[in-house]
């Protein structure tokens, strides 16, 4: 027995060739070694590798399993931090188990048949900061409606300021009418005590050329000459005398004039009132997105940076050159078919949405290594619970030449808490707090975005005007809303991706606007003759008490005059009736006397009068 053992294990030695059986052996040993107790570790690191690569951030995880005897992957605590936050985790969750195809590895793919995502969360906080070691910054880029939301706010603040302007300018010191009634009652009692001392002085005249005569008169012919000087004085005065009279003739066509140049300057200073107060039209448009701007600027650049960040981990399309390898390659027709594949996985986690709690369940389909490869796109859905009942839905398809990418977002129900729509300090629209639907449907085809946003929230909707000091504006502006119950918005989007033309469509805009044409118009029309009517009072009141002024300055410069006329008239008298005629011919004084009351009659009292 003994030997016939021995004999086997001699014909074996010579069956098996151990010199080349070993090495092998020890080969299969050691890679199913490695596989055993190196997997993990490998697998670990090369999902932290990529992950940073393609993010930028740092990716940890807890516990990395595998067990090729059951094709199952779990991996615990893993969080990837946000590049532009590094506090802040991009994504988190607490278990990935995946159910994987063992027979696709020996065929050098991946194929994960089942699995499930549980605990995940999105912008969840971290202890440490999250940025890598000498990573470059992530410039955050503005976002698409920054220059739209700029402009349309740079417009309606710049007619909101022209308006509150307009509103605080003092226009009664920019008015003709005012400053003309002014200029009047300056200019008048100028006039008048220029001609009180002119009749003054005319008076004082004659009494010195009267007094001067009778001293001459004592001794005419020594005195002849000093009787023709003042024969000449006499002269003058008359002559000065008979310049007031023209001048107090002229005064009643001199109040005509100045009825006229009031008129004139009343119709200046309307033309100037509609100027000044007409204001330009706000445009219901500028408004929709001047108020709702912000708003749909959120929502944007939250959907374009997740759109940024899920296409860092989505494949373009690119098919890689076969490996070369040892032998000779044997082409097959078998339909090539991607590295990795995930045909399912289930989701479940929490995230918040307008500050409430949401949690989530949902699915993820046909996420392949080489979308081209695969035969449907990549699907994700998600249906929220809890507080906010939301369903949505993303198909990214890589497998042409133009990436398509399609974002449909359905909540029916969302309770939104008050909230300012606009300027708080300016021009604003306060929306109490109410229920919501929003519903979203956008496409991303290449380079180019399209769809439509929208929003209806029942919920009050007030006017603020805080720099509108006068009541009445804010009081209708206030009223022009008041009938509002419900916000409405839809925000339409096309063209190019990075810089899409916006278009926001609101029952907000039109109504605030025709409100504040209504309001503002009324206004100002109501200031203007308000400013007019007041002008003219005061005008009217300044003209008659001017006009009474001139009556009693005339009759006490008629009696002045008539008084220096009455003493001029004697003098002549006695000039003519006591003087000798000498042989040299000395001039006559030839004055015919003028009464008191021609003198009054010289001035039509009838025009000094309105």
């Amino acid at each position: 027995m003994k030997l016939t053992g021995l004999r086997q294990i001699a014909r074996l030695r010579g069956v098996l060739r151990w010199r080349y059986v070993a090495p092998r052996a020890a080969i299969v040993v050691a890679v199913v070694l490695v596989v055993r107790f190196g997997l993990d570790p490998l697998l670990r690191w090369a999902i932290v590798t990529t992950g940073q690569a393609a993010l930028g951030a740092k990716v940890e995880l807890g516990e990395l399993r595998t067990s090729l005897k059951g094709g199952e992957l779990v991996v615990t605590n893993l969080a990837a931090a946000n590049p532009q936050k590094p506090l802040r985790n991009l994504i988190e969750a607490d278990e990935f188990r995946f159910q994987f195809d063992v027979k696709q590895l020996f065929r050098k793919r991946l194929v994960i048949r089942d699995g499930g995502i549980s605990g995940l969360s999105f912008d969840s906080p971290r202890t440490t900061s999250g940025a890598l070691p000498d990573a470059p910054t992530d410039q955050a880029s503005p976002s698409p409606l920054e220059p739209v939301v700029a402009v349309a706010e740079e417009k309606a603040l710049a007619w909101f300021d022209d308006l509150a302007g307009r509103m605080q300018h003092d226009l009664l010191g920019s008015l003709a009418t005012p400053r003309l009634v002014d200029e009047l009652e300056t200019r008048w009692p100028q006039q008048y005590d220029a001609l009180k001392a002119r009749a003054e002085g005319l008076r004082h005249k004659s009494k010195q050329i009267e007094a001067a005569f009778r001293e001459a008169k004592k001794n005419p012919l020594r005195n002849l000459a000093q009787i023709d000087q003042l024969r000449k004085e006499l002269a003058a005065a008359e002559a000065e005398l008979r310049t007031a009279v023209a001048e107090i003739q002229a005064l009643p066509s001199q109040a005509k004039a100045d009825r006229l140049a009031v008129d004139a300057a009343r119709k200046q200073d309307e033309q100037f009132l509609r100027e000044q107060l007409k204001f330009g039209n706000v445009d219901a448009e500028e408004l929709n997105r001047y108020l709702l701007g912000e708003a749909a600027h959120g929502y944007l650049t939250q959907t374009a940076y997740w759109i940024e960040q899920a296409q860092k981990f989505i494949p373009k399309k690119k098919i890689a050159p076969p490996a070369r390898a040892r032998g000779t390659n044997v082409l097959f027709m078998a339909r090539k078919q991607p590295a990795c594949l995930i045909e399912r996985v289930r989701l479940d986690g929490h995230a918040r949405f307008d500050g409430q709690p949401l949690a989530f369940t949902g699915e993820l389909t046909d996420a392949a290594s080489e979308p081209e490869l695969h035969d449907r796109p990549l699907r994700l859905r998600l249906a929220g619970s809890g507080a906010l009942d939301a369903t949505i839905v993303a198909i990214l398809d890589r497998r042409g030449d133009i990436p398509h990418d399609w974002v449909r977002i359905d909540v029916p129900k969302l309770m939104l808490s008050d909230r300012t729509l606009g300027n708080a300090s300016k021009l604003a629209v306060t929306v109490s707090p109410g229920e919501a639907s929003l519903q979203a449907d956008v496409r991303v085809d290449g380079e180019s975005i399209s769809g439509v946003i929208s929003l209806r929230q029942s919920s009050k909707l007030a006017a603020a005007t805080p720099m509108l000091r006068d009541d009445r504006i804010a009081q209708v502006l206030h009223e022009s809303l008041a009938g509002v119950d419900r916000l409405e918005a839809t925000v339409h989007l096309s063209g190019a991706l990075k810089r899409p033309s916006v278009r926001i469509e609101s029952n907000v805009g039109p109504q605030l606007a025709g409100g504040v044409k209504g309001a503002v118009a009324k206004y100002l029309a109501d200031r203007q003759e308000r400013l007019l009517a007041k002008v003219q009072d005061k005008a009217v009141q300044q003209l008659a008490k001017l006009e009474a002024k001139r009556r009693e300055a005339e009759k006490e410069l008629l009696a002045k005059l008539g008084q220096d006329q009455k003493l001029i008239s004697q003098i002549a008298a006695l000039l003519q009736g006591q003087l000798p005629v000498t042989t040299g011919g000395l001039p006559q004084v030839s004055m015919p006397p003028v009464s008191v009351p021609q003198l009054g009659k010289l001035i039509p009292k009838d025009k000094l009068t309105r």
